[in-house]
């Protein structure tokens, strides 16, 4: 089960998007996608017994809020689904956003000012990348869609001037020679071709003999 990545640009922003499983089989494929990612989009489903079930003991809500915020998540999107099998209330959305605000400000650690609730429909497109068009929703909903609230989020600094550091998530091994590539999170400075870097826990010294990017840009993996 890999995690699968996709593109999309907002008005102000090229958004790389992870998409992590959620079944409770796939945790440690989770983690994974969660670790890469500067920012997070909680999915709730907001259909009556659907979200009791999630949210409650043995549901996997609270458990993806938690090691979103334990992999260094400061910033929530909350995105409350299928709010049209509701007939969009107010009241459902609402009891959600609070029951969902208190736990993750209260327990999991989040601020209340980095996380964000939209109520959308998947299905309709309802609130996704335009404004509302069901009055049943407009009319107490005055808020961003998902798209802008993606846009909204704060850009994480990035430690440029420090040494470079990289968590690896994942090995490829070469297919002809003794070499082999690393993928995952640049936490700090810069790579070139002919660095050296240091490989923990092993404390052996390799050199990069390639750093290969993306279509868009975006460092794909480090070769040595």
């Amino acid at each position: 089960m890999d995690v699968g990545q996709n593109k999309f640009e907002t008005d102000n922003r090229v958004i790389t998007l992870l998409d992590a499983p959620g079944h409770r089989d796939f945790i440690p494929n989770m983690i994974s996608g969660a670790y890469q990612a500067d920012v997070a989009v909680l999915v709730v489903n907001a259909t009556t017994g659907e979200f009791e079930a999630g949210f409650e003991a043995g549901g996997q809500t609270r458990e993806h809020a938690l090691l979103v915020r334990s992999v260094g998540g400061g910033q929530l999107t909350v995105a409350v689904n299928k709010l049209d099998t509701v007939e969009w209330d107010q009241g459902r959305f609402l009891a959600i956003k609070e029951k969902l605000k208190l736990f993750l400000t209260k327990q999991a650690g989040f601020r209340e000012a980095d996380l964000t609730f939209i109520p959308c429909s998947g299905l309709t497109g309802e609130n996704l990348t335009l404004a509302p068009r069901t009055e049943l929703l407009s009319s107490w909903y005055k808020g961003p869609t998902l798209k802008e609230a993606i846009d909204n989020l704060k850009t994480p600094t990035r430690a440029m001037d420090k040494p470079f550091r990289l968590s690896i998530s994942d090995i490829f091994r070469a297919q002809s020679g003794s070499g082999f590539s690393v993928a995952g999170r640049v936490e700090a400075g810069v790579v070139m071709k002919d660095d050296r870097v240091l490989i923990s826990p092993l404390n052996e010294i390799c050199t990069v003999k390639s750093v290969l990017g993306r279509a868009d840009g975006q460092l794909d993996r480090v070769c040595w």
